[in-house]
């Protein structure tokens, strides 16, 4: 975990707090991470860093979905507003451990939008010398009116009513000398207003009647232009409680790439009734992703996994919320509590459909041979999925090539509702997935003891999230499970005509999740059947309880009959 100036004294505070809430636990299991026995201390520091990785988790996965939006919108800005190609627009945030002016912990968001550009002769994408007005620069005005939508549509949570920000805007100026530019008096005027200049803290004065005469009142001129933009135009930052501070620079050197703003924004106590709704869940042991139990390593010998955690996209397509961290949490249940080897499981980020089978399903068939068919096998997806115009099922891997695809042609960076593929744009869709057919046909002359295949994917045209992805013209009105060969068995997040929705609060599937809560209350002793009529039973409630009703399926071997059910994760 990142380490800060204050981190001491919030650990100090932090674990007061946490010490009088968790004092029942101090008898609890260790983490997996733990080699001697958990002490209250230790246990309790646990718990602060895990929330402090969850939050973490959380910014980061809005942070790719902001990025991904905004390389759309400005892609589509019009042609007057373009930037030029080598300038790149990016959101960065993070969460911040800190204290009050009174000494009290707060867990803060911080949001930062800077551009940068790697060729700069003949661009226009900086201030003109002597201007200071944030429109009149192409990337600024980008900064500024991407800001606005973050903060008010992707954010409007996070910036809550009566939330206090501190908004840093940084603006800096090239060496160029001033003279006299005139200042229309748009912002009001300063006099000996605070700020920091070459980093040092100086006194600013400007007015319509002397306008601007240095390089610092220019730079500072440009920092309030943004100001306004934010004060007029941010409806969220309407309501809440602003601190504005004002940071400039004069370069050295000259040029258009040395005039330039960005911005700093921290909301303070973001997350601090979040990190308190953690500690209670952490309380009734709800995390999947805490207190991993672990077994003697490398008991399950016979086992080989294939890990598949597809979650980021090509835009506009939506990445596949906590896909990655389903495909992360599964590993440590796989070599902690089932006790496979490490070497024995293989773990693939955003793979596409090629590199899936050759570096993948080749490895597993090179495993099976090598070991004369002596092993189980257990393959692992979580990821978007699809399903033809006959209702058959498929895996959708990261890296589709949407550029074949005519319908996903997007003007605002996002997918329109209603698409509905057909012949071509569907044929050329398809034919970048993995259908449950494949998958099993790519093992059709490679026996071993046991296949088993684990699903989460939703593959009726509905995204984890619940909102609506695309569909493909269907021929048939009715799923129909696929029929597999006889030592096969696939666990199914839903049919292929439900929706598999993400637990928002847990940062998994809602299918991953409950398997992984009965592996660590079994410690993995547990058959198939109870696996299934456990998760079956416990995702229905509670995704009900979310108005998501989610009902898992399985996809049985056409001979095994009732003898599925007695298979096991754990085979010594």
């Amino acid at each position: 975990m990142k380490t800060y100036s204050k981190n001491c004294r919030n650990r100090v505070l932090w674990g007061l707090l946490v010490v009088a809430m968790l004092l029942p636990l101090s008898g609890k299991a260790q983490d997996v991470t733990s080699s001697s026995p958990t002490t209250e201390h230790q246990y309790n520091d646990d718990i602060h860093t895990f929330i402090i990785k969850r939050l973490k988790q959380t910014c980061q996965q809005r942070e790719k979905q902001m990025n991904k939006r905004i390389q759309q919108m400005l892609i589509n800005l019009p042609n007057a507003e373009k930037l030029y190609d080598e300038t790149f627009v990016r959101i960065t945030t993070d969460v911040v451990e800190d204290t009050t002016e009174d000494g009290k912990p707060e867990i803060n968001y911080v949001y930062n939008i800077n551009y940068t550009c790697h060729h700069f002769e003949g661009t226009e994408d900086d201030y003109p010398s002597a201007v200071y007005a944030w429109n009149s620069s192409n990337s600024c005005r980008a900064i500024c009116n991407l800001t606005k939508t973050m903060v008010d549509q992707e954010l409007s949570d996070i910036f809550a009513p009566g939330k206090k920000t501190t908004i840093t805007i940084t603006s800096t100026t090239d060496a160029a000398e001033i003279a006299h530019i005139d200042y229309k008096g748009e912002y009001g005027d300063f006099r000996y207003m605070p700020a920091v200049f070459n980093d040092e803290q100086v006194r600013i004065s400007v007015d319509k009647k002397d306008g601007i005469t240095t390089n610092a009142q220019l730079a500072y001129v440009r920092a309030q232009s943004v100001h306004e933009f934010l004060k007029t135009s941010v409806n969220s930052l309407k309501n809440t409680d602003n601190e504005y501070l004002f940071v400039t620079r004069c370069f050295d050197m000259t040029g258009p790439h040395y005039r330039r703003s960005s911005m700093r924004i921290v909301v303070h106590g973001a997350f601090d009734a979040a990190a308190k709704n953690m500690e209670a869940a952490l309380l009734n042991d709800e995390y999947v992703d805490f207190n991993i139990p672990s077994i003697e390593e490398n008991i399950n010998s016979k086992t080989y996994a294939l890990i598949i955690a597809d979650e980021e996209y090509t835009a506009p397509l939506p990445n596949c919320d906590f896909a990655s961290n389903d495909g992360d949490v599964l590993h440590q249940y796989f070599v902690h509590t089932l006790g496979i080897p490490t070497r024995h499981v293989k773990v693939m980020h955003n793979a596409g459909r090629q590199q899936i089978k050759d570096e993948g399903i080749h490895w597993l068939k090179d495993i099976i041979k090598a070991q004369n068919g002596d092993v189980h096998i257990i393959i692992y997806y979580a990821g978007h999925g699809v399903s033809n115009s006959k209702f058959q099922p498929a895996l959708m891997p990261s890296g589709v090539d949407v550029s074949k695809i005519r319908a996903f042609k997007s003007k605002n960076g996002v997918l329109p509702s209603d698409i509905t593929l057909k012949g071509g744009d569907a044929e050329k869709l398809l034919a970048q997935c993995i259908s449950i057919d494949t998958l099993c046909n790519w093992f059709k002359k490679t026996t071993c003891l046991s296949y088993t295949f684990i699903i989460d994917a939703s593959c009726n045209g509905v995204q984890r999230s619940g909102k609506e992805f695309f569909n493909i013209e269907r021929e048939t009105k009715r799923y129909r499970a696929p029929r597999v060969r006889d030592d096969i068995v696939i666990f199914m997040s839903a049919d292929g005509d439900k929706t598999s929705y993400s637990f928002i609060d847990q940062h998994h599937g809602f299918f991953t999740y409950y398997i992984l809560k009965e592996l660590k209350y079994t410690r993995g002793e547990v058959t198939f059947q109870e696996l299934f009529n456990n998760v079956t039973k416990n995702q229905a409630y509670e995704s009900s309880l979310q108005g998501k009703l989610q009902e898992p399926s399985m996809i049985i071997g056409g001979t095994l009959g009732e003898n599925w059910g007695q298979r096991t994760f754990i085979n010594n």
